[in-house]
Order: structure tokens, then sequence, then C-alpha cells
């Protein structure tokens, strides 16, 4: 078969690794950011861990078999949309695909448990170079959404907050993407900020590559600090302490979700509603690091069941070995090839049209 791997964004090419190992000895794989290249392809299977609503890939590929892998596991109202316009979701445990099921929420055709394929990197992930011996790692991983982060909240005293006044400490402060992208005019001063603070600090490293993967940085740290970042749930596997900020304004958030994890999961770390408690709540979790073992044990479990071994991709991969004898023929593709080119290059105008009409109708 041939089989595309949709990457959206750089980071994504870290999520895919184990997974593409696995396929490439028996399929012909194309992986690339480029959706003209993956409609000239002419996929019978896409793997994407992106929201395909917004990609139109299904407009531009009637008859392919679309597998969503996700690249989060929080919530944030993504699941409701992204999980129906996929014909297969990949999650983590039976608890998982039970809860979404009760909630109406299916994707086209099946849930597949095969665990979440970007954590296959956590466990084999070797500590950052940068990260000096002997010190307790401190990894403040923010979300960007305005309402729910909580990186505008602790500037410009973020240094001081996040070292809580320890000299065996070493931070390593890793923005979500899109901040670190800094192309958004409401996000820009965020990184900027960083850049700035961070720069000559011995003590304090700032990851400012977009592409990044955040798993060996995960896999590093004693502390997570964060806030509705999925990191917090995937920092569960590690069963070490974490520290969760709440933004003041999260109810009025369009991304707040109260039935993501995120959320109803929320004594899994050390609650902080005000900023000021944050230095001590960075303390109990590196001095008492047992402190909600029990919490993090039980929801861990409900999260990934066995999942957590590694074998994600590999898993993935044997699911996708089973379309085999169901994807749509080369002539059927082939057919539908002309109506997704068309598609793929009338889109630009028909957003520009609709763009249009909405100022048009934009009250005054």
């Amino acid at each position: 078969m041939r089989i595309g791997i949709y990457y959206r964004h750089r980071f994504h090419q870290g999520i895919f690794q184990t997974t593409l190992a696995a396929l490439a000895p028996r399929h012909h794989c194309l992986a690339t950011d480029d959706i003209g290249e993956l409609v000239r392809f002419t996929p019978h299977v896409v793997l994407a861990a992106e929201d395909l609503t917004y990609l139109h890939l299904r407009a531009h590929l009637p008859f392919t078999r679309f597998v969503h892998v996700r690249h989060g596991l929080a919530n944030k109202g993504v699941p409701d949309r992204s999980f129906r316009a996929a014909d297969y979701v990949c999650l983590t445990s039976e608890f998982v695909r039970d809860d979404f099921i009760s909630r109406g929420i299916q994707p086209r055709r099946e849930y597949w448990l095969t665990g979440y394929v970007q954590m296959d990197n956590l466990l084999r992930s070797p500590r950052p170079e940068q990260i000096p011996d002997r010190r307790k790692v401190i990894l403040y991983a923010p979300t960007w959404h305005h309402g729910l982060s909580s990186l505008p909240l602790i500037l410009p005293r973020a240094l001081e907050l996040l070292h809580a006044g320890r000299e065996d400490t070493f931070l390593v402060i890793k923005p979500h993407p899109l901040v670190q992208q800094g192309n958004d005019p409401k996000l820009a001063p965020w990184i900027k900020a960083l850049r700035e603070m961070c720069r000559g600090r011995r003590d304090t490293y700032l990851v400012d590559e977009r592409g990044a993967d955040i798993m060996p940085w995960l896999n590093a740290a004693d502390v997570l600090v964060t806030d509705a970042s999925s990191t917090q749930l995937e920092f569960l596997a590690l069963n070490r302490p974490m520290v969760l900020i709440n933004h003041p304004e999260r109810l009025q958030s369009p991304y707040y979700d109260p039935t993501g994890y995120e959320w109803r999961w929320r004594e899994m770390g050390h609650i902080v509603d005000d900023i000021e408690q944050l230095p001590a709540a960075i303390h109990t979790s590196i001095d008492s690091p047992a402190v909600g073992e029990k919490e993090r044990l039980h929801y861990r479990h409900l999260l990934f069941g066995d999942s957590v071994d590694g074998r994600s991709g590999e898993r993935v991969a044997e699911r996708v070995h089973e379309l085999e004898s169901q994807v749509s023929s080369d002539s059927r593709l082939r057919a539908a090839r002309p109506i997704g080119w068309a598609v793929y290059h009338s889109l630009p105008q028909l957003r520009n049209v609709s763009r249009f009409f909405k100022r048009l109708l934009r009250p005054a």
C-alpha cells in the first residue's frame, strides 16, 4: 500500500519516528508537509497527528482512509470535532475509548487501541546535554491558549517564581511551538520576554527550537510545571510530581473543556490558584515527591493501561497492515485524483470568498 504521513508542524516528525520505522519495510511511505505532494501520491492510507477538519484532506483524497494518531492528550474541545472527521482514531486504553463512546464521540469507522505514538520517544530519550549533572530539573511547559496559558501570569517574574529560591535546580522552559514560532502578534511578546530573561543564564535553558521534541525534556524532568497543556497527561507515565497552574479566566476560554482529563483529573498534581503559591508547590514537589503518588498512579492506569511500553508505533503499523484488503483500488484512487487536485487548487480562492462575505455581513 501507499501510506502517506502528513506533517503539519515540524515537531510531528518526532511523533511518527517509530510508526514510520514499522511501516517502511512493508509499504511505500511518503512523509511530507506538502498537501500537494500528498495528493499527487494518491495514498491508500494517510496518518496525521492533526485535527483533520482543518486540513480538508478528505476533500483532496475522497477514497483514502484517514488515521488520526493525535499530538496531544488534552481535550480542549477538539475530539468532538476532530475524531468524527477521521476513519480511525488511535487511543491509549479501554477506559479512554469507553469514555469517548459514552459521550457520543466516535470516528467514522473504529477506535484503535494502540497507545500514544509520541510516548515511544519518551522511554528511549537520553538526558539532553544542556542539563548539568546533580541538579534537580524543573520543566516549565505551558500551553499557548489565551485564558489557559500561565505564561502571561508569571511574566516577568518567571525565573524568580520557577526557581523558587533554590540553588540546586536547573530550569528548562519549553514553550508551545506556536509561541516559539513568534508569528502571532499576541504570542510574540511572550517568546521575546523569555529570550531576554534566559539569555546568559547558567541555571536556565530555553528550548527555542520550534521542531524540538518535548519527550527528552519530560524524561529528564524531576518536576513538571504547566497549566492546561497535555504535557501533564504525558508526564503521568513517569509517575513524577507536577504543579498545575489554574488561570483565573479559564472558564471564559473557548478552549476550556471540563470533560477533558486535564481538568477532570486535576488532583494528579499540586494545584496553584495564585502564582504566589508556585514556589511552595515546587518545594513540595522536589522535597516530597511521593506526595500525590496514589492519585498519579490511579490516573496513569486509566489513561495508559499497559500501553506505555515504547511499542505504540508498531501497534499502529499492525492495524494499518490489516487494512490492505479493505482499501480502495488504485483505479478508484486515480479516478478521484483530478477531483482532489481541483479541490487542492480551488480551496484558497474559496477561503478568500468566504472571508469576503464574512466581512461583508459583519455588523458595522
